[in-house]
C-alpha cells in the first residue's frame, strides 16, 4: 500500500508503528500503526488499523474484565519515566 497524502498539505506521509494513542478517552493502545506528516504533524491511521483496536477494546470490554484507570496505575508507581 502507498502511504496516504496528508489532508492539509497534499504530502505522502510516514508509517510508524509501536505509537502510543488514547481511545475513547479510556484505553492507551501501545502498539497504533499511524501515519504523520513531516511537514505539518497530521495524523492518520488507516480503517483497518482503526478496526483492529476496536475488535481489541470490544474483546476486553465483553468479557467484562475490569482496566484500571490511568491515574489508579500511576498512584501504585515507583517510577514515571516520560
Amino acid at each position: 500500500m502507498n502511504a496516504p497524502k496528508c489532508a492539509n498539505c497534499k504530502r505522502a506521509m510516514k508509517r510508524h508503528t509501536g505509537v502510543n494513542k488514547l481511545f475513547l478517552n479510556k484505553y492507551i493502545v501501545s502498539d497504533a500503526t499511524v501515519y504523520l506528516c513531516a511537514r505539518c504533524g497530521e495524523e492518520y491511521m488507516d480503517e483497518k488499523e482503526y478496526e483492529r483496536i476496536r475488535k481489541k477494546i470490544a474483546a476486553i470490554e465483553g468479557k467484562g474484565k475490569k482496566i484500571s484507570a490511568v491515574h489508579q496505575v500511576i498512584a501504585k508507581a515507583k517510577f514515571l519515566v516520560l
